[in-house]
């Protein structure tokens, strides 16, 4: 599941579906539209996606232009990478028992001063590997401090019976600035090498303004009315608490499994699809033009997310999306054409849209206020876990035996969740959260 939010009973109740709601609203809530807070979180953070995004292509750009190293190239984003998936534990923590507003204004400015050190560098051409790979260490610790604040606010800005829209918005978010960012980033970097970092500076800027103006509070609620400090956990339970709670919990637990899987094969997938698009002849601009459409689909997906989830369930989409995921990887492997290649892509991604909407309303319902960081963390461990792995480990598939039948074992990976998921009992309860919501 991608990332931004949850929710729960309180502490020492079992986890289950009504006992874990947001503090009970006297009123019906208005329309989401004119949740303040909500849309301040929304807009800033879109900037900051968009801005993200941009430099995402643009860092690769920059060190393959001073040192002319794809493998250099990769290693900003590995750095990043890594500064994540260390601290998304810790950071979970930290994001359950400070301020979450805080975490959230200091961790954007940091990293905004941090990419605003590249500018010079680009301007100047002094750019060197060290500096890049620092910055984007740094960045990857500060997002996984600014995730786990960020998905314990959601909880608290946003209604329950809401939860479906707002997600299905901020899965639309993403998708949009996936679709602008790369072709602006490009766009900017072909002006001047300095403009997406810059462009990415401010808009980390933007996203610290919009916490500091937010005004509802988005701590959770002391564990005792009468103020009382709880025994503090020794560190080494405290840093597991959110995995230990997610692997208790069949629903989390499951969706943690699924998720791993889902995403660890997906992270091969676009290796290969490269792969046989240029064997049918694809150009650069083709490629780029693939991955439009798919991102394309992934916000048209996100955006139709709470109407497909009422029509169809969330039970059902998610079992309908698995079995389409080996379904299409198929047709991928053997597409005739690269268009083709691109709707089967399309397809997937458009049906897992609401898939993920579904999967984290129920889990933010469900956990508690106090574990939404920490629990939140541990789910976005899980589900990018083997990620690092895939794309290696499917490149010398790919070299040894082919590209199809590199996505056909992909295809049997798929097969094999999408049976799993089949016979699980724990996805019966999804539906309960599609609720009517005052969300236009």
């Amino acid at each position: 599941m991608d990332a931004d939010r949850r929710a729960g009973p309180a502490a020492g109740k079992p986890a289950g579906d009504g006992a874990a709601t947001a503090p009970a609203a006297r009123h019906p809530p208005g329309p989401l539209r004119r949740n303040r807070d909500f849309n301040l979180l929304w807009t800033g953070q879109a900037v900051s996606l968009l801005g993200s995004q941009m430099s995402l292509i643009a860092y690769p750009l920059l060190v393959l232009i001073a040192t002319g190293s794809a493998a250099q190239a990769g290693i900003v984003g590995g750095a990043t990478l890594v500064g994540t998936l260390v601290t998304l534990l810790p950071a979970g923590v930290v994001a359950d028992h400070y301020p979450r507003k805080r975490i959230l204004v200091l961790t954007s400015a940091v990293q905004m001063i941090v990419v605003a050190t590249v500018v010079p560098a680009a301007l100047t051409h002094h750019v060197y590997l060290a500096h890049l790979a620092s910055v984007g260490l740094i960045q990857g610790v500060a997002s996984a401090f600014y995730l786990g604040a960020s998905r314990g606010s959601v909880r608290r800005i946003v209604p329950p019976e809401q939860l479906h829209a707002a997600l299905s918005r901020m899965y639309a978010r993403d998708n949009g600035a996936a679709l602008v960012g790369p072709p602006a980033g490009g766009a900017l970097f072909g002006l001047a090498a300095f403009l997406p970092f810059a462009a990415d500076s401010v808009s980390f800027g933007a996203i610290a303004a919009a916490a500091a103006l937010i005004r509802a509070r988005l701590d959770p609620d002391p564990a005792d009315p009468n103020g009382a400090t709880a025994p503090r956990e020794p560190v080494r339970r405290a840093v597991t608490r959110g995995m230990r709670f997610v692997l208790g919990q069949p629903y989390l637990r499951t969706v943690a499994i699924w998720s791993t899987a889902v995403n660890s094969v997906a992270a091969g997938m676009l290796l290969m699809v490269i792969v046989l698009a240029r064997s049918k002849g694809a150009t650069p601009v083709v490629i780029g033009a693939m991955m439009s459409i798919n991102a394309g689909c992934g916000l048209a997906g996100a955006l139709a997310a709470p109407r497909l989830n009422k029509m169809i369930g969330g039970r059902r989409m998610a079992l309908t999306t698995s079995w389409l995921l080996p379904t299409c990887a198929v047709g991928i492997a053997y597409a005739p054409s690269v268009w083709l290649i691109a709707l089967f892509g399309a397809l997937t991604t458009f049906t897992i849209m609401p898939v993920n909407v579904a999967f984290q309303a129920r889990a933010t319902r469900i956990t508690p206020d106090e574990l939404q960081a920490q629990a939140g963390n541990a789910q976005q461990l899980f589900s990018v876990s083997l990620s690092w792995l895939a794309p290696p480990v499917f490149g010398v598939l790919t070299d040894s035996i082919s590209a199809r039948s590199a996505m056909l074992i992909a295809a049997g990976l798929y097969l094999l969740t999408a049976v799993w998921l089949q016979r699980s009992t724990e996805l019966h309860g999804l539906d309960e959260e599609l609720l009517p919501s005052a969300a236009h």
